[in-house]
């Protein structure tokens, strides 16, 4: 169906005007400018693009009056170097990995120093003395603070600085022998924690905590307040304490594994009814079963599935701060003894492929009390002698062999010198590559043990099982057993004579008087070998078997029994046609019946 046509009456077309609107319907043109919107307009870009100028030309640009309309492109020009796009900051994709310390971590004591004075006690800060002298007798930190962070390059401001005021305890405590205040750290205690008081007694370990992390914002001073957290754990103070962890869930359906890596300044082990570190190294890094209500949404699986999430250092520190937890967090200590050694490896808690170093004990903060808010702290610290002090503040006294302690709470573990090298061959040997079967394989058992239903085996080429017995017994038949013949040779010569015995009774009459003639005259003849020429015996013939007793398979069946034919002949029996006759043919026991037969006539 067509439409109809407008009315011509309706619509004027003025013929010559140059108003874009009278093309339009006159009474219609104000309700079709309400329908439009507001006007588009272009602003010039903020980055200049030389090279797409010179080839496209910009949309609100009026053209050139010239004496042609026709326009003539320039032809592209390489952008100059001034005009180039500027590389992004090191918080863009495209930025080269930087290190705020590229130095190396010498873990080496420096020269003509030994051992530290002692601190003074200016009311409850042996919190805070033990702390500091344990990283008083850490070599890595003293290289750096005295041989690289100096107060002309100090980026930190009229603020106080931490790494500047450990400087200074440094050379007071290892210049001399006398006790003396660390004013510089108690004094600005508030400043490295707002919640610690003067005065008061604090924990150790939290303290040290914020004295680390106070060493962090000296060497992040002058950069961005909202700085790359990767690049931050490039500064020298992750480099000497920082570590890595990696948590792995892995999905018990499909064996998806799902990796967080977490830095980590110190490992806080529980000790909770355990009775030695290594236990307690490995309660920390026994894997957690999230099932129940504790399951895992797998982003493979896209829903909750029982997992397996484990604990595993992706990077070892150079030292190992190790934090036993002796108070509960309702206040309550847990006093007993945890045994610890000097030497300690890691190797048997790293993530796959990373090498394991091993670590030397050289510093133990004890805590005598009933509490973290009483008591006393104290510490023992080895010297670059290799010999042990106690330092129990302004006291330096020392000790004999290892200070193992029951109030035992943080222990100093500084890496090897010898692991550095193990550690860089062991990072150019390529890792093993992980198959498919293998992984198949591992998957299957992991929905056996589930299942409780054993694997099929698998098919394909596969080497012989000397263990089962089939394949043995084949292996001996294949090679020759001389036992094995003999025996063979002895049941074949037993049944070759059960089989003579069971077709002597086929003989005639005459045949059997004549070998009962013939046994005469041999007994009579030899009677000492009697029992070698003795004949053997035919088989009786076997019942047929009853309910009760049930007939022996070896034992052979008499023909008799067989064929189950009556005996008419008084005792002779009758030589069925296919019987192996080897005494005589049957031919010539016929033509013996045959003449007896004609004598008697």
């Amino acid at each position: 169906m067509l439409a109809s046509p407008l009315p011509a009456s309706s619509m004027s077309f003025p013929s010559t005007s140059d108003d874009p609107l009278s093309y339009r319907p006159v009474e219609n043109n104000e309700k079709f400018m309400k329908l439009l919107g507001a006007p588009v307009e272009f602003a010039e870009a903020s980055t200049p693009f030389s090279l797409m100028d010179s080839q496209l030309p910009a949309i609100n640009d009026t053209p050139k009056a010239g004496p042609s309309n026709e326009r003539s492109d320039p032809p592209p020009t390489s952008p100059s170097p001034a005009q180039k796009t500027p590389k992004r900051s090191i918080n863009g994709a495209n930025a080269e990995p930087q290190l705020l310390y590229t130095g190396d971590i010498d873990i080496s004591w420096m020269a003509k120093v030994n051992i530290g004075s002692g601190l003074y006690n200016n009311g409850n800060t042996c919190f805070l003395n033990s702390a500091l002298q344990c990283l008083l007798h850490t070599p890595p930190l003293l290289r750096i603070i005295v041989n690289q962070h100096h107060r002309d390059s100090c980026r930190v401001k009229n603020a106080f600085c931490m790494a500047c005021s450990m400087r200074q305890l440094i050379l007071r405590a290892h210049g001399g022998r006398s006790p003396f205040s660390p004013d510089m750290i108690t004094n600005k205690i508030q400043v490295i924690a707002k919640h610690l008081r003067r005065g008061r007694q604090e924990d150790s370990h939290e303290f040290l905590r914020y004295a680390i992390d106070a060493l962090q914002k000296s060497c992040l001073a002058g950069q961005p307040p909202k700085i790359d957290p990767k690049l931050a754990e490039t500064t020298w103070v992750h480099k000497i304490f920082g570590g890595k962890l990696r948590s792995r869930v892995t999905c018990q359906s499909c064996g998806h594994n799902s990796d967080t890596f977490d830095s980590n300044l110190d490992l806080s082990l529980d000790i909770y009814k355990v009775g030695t570190l290594k236990e307690a190294f490995r309660k920390f890094f026994t894997p957690d079963h999230l099932n129940g209500k504790d399951k895992y949404k797998c982003e493979k699986c896209k829903k909750a599935v029982n997992a397996e999430k484990r604990f595993t250092i992706e990077e070892a520190p150079i030292i190992l701060t190790v934090h036993l937890k002796r108070f509960s967090p309702l206040g309550n200590k847990i006093g007993h003894q945890v045994d610890y050694e000097p030497q300690l490896s890691l190797k048997p808690y790293m993530s796959d492929g990373q090498f394991g170093p091993s670590y030397s004990l050289y510093g133990v903060i004890c805590h005598a009390g009933g509490g973290p808010n009483s008591g006393h702290y104290y510490a023992f610290v080895k010297s670059a002698e290799d010999r042990w002090f106690e330092m129990n503040d302004e006291s330096v006294s020392p000790h004999s062999g290892l200070p193992i302690k029951k109030t035992a709470y943080i222990l100093f573990y500084m890496r090897n010198k010898g692991d550095r090298l193990a550690s860089a061959i062991s990072s150019t040997q390529p890792a093993p590559r992980k198959s498919i079967i293998n992984s198949m394989k591992k998957r299957k058992e992991r929905d056996d043990e589930d299942t409780g239903v054993s694997s099929k085996p698998f098919i394909g080429p596969v080497l012989p099982n000397f263990d089962s017995p089939s394949d043995a017994k084949r292996l001996k038949l294949s090679n020759g057993d001389p036992q094995a013949d003999a025996v063979k040779k002895k049941i074949e010569s037993v049944e070759a004579k059960s089989s003579l015995a069971s077709l002597a009774q086929y003989a005639s009459d005459d045949e059997v008087e004549e070998d009962k003639g013939q046994k005469m005259e041999v007994d009579k003849a030899s009677p000492s070998t009697k029992a070698e020429d003795t004949p053997v015996k035919p088989a009786k013939p076997i019942p047929p078997p009853t309910a009760t007793s049930t007939p022996k398979p070896s034992a052979p069946i008499p023909p008799a029994v067989f064929y189950g034919t009556p005996n008419r002949t008084g005792g002779k029996q009758r030589i069925p046609p296919s019987s192996d006759w080897k005494h005589k043919t049957y031919h010539q026991a016929f033509r013996s019946q045959r003449r007896r037969r004609a004598g008697a006539v």
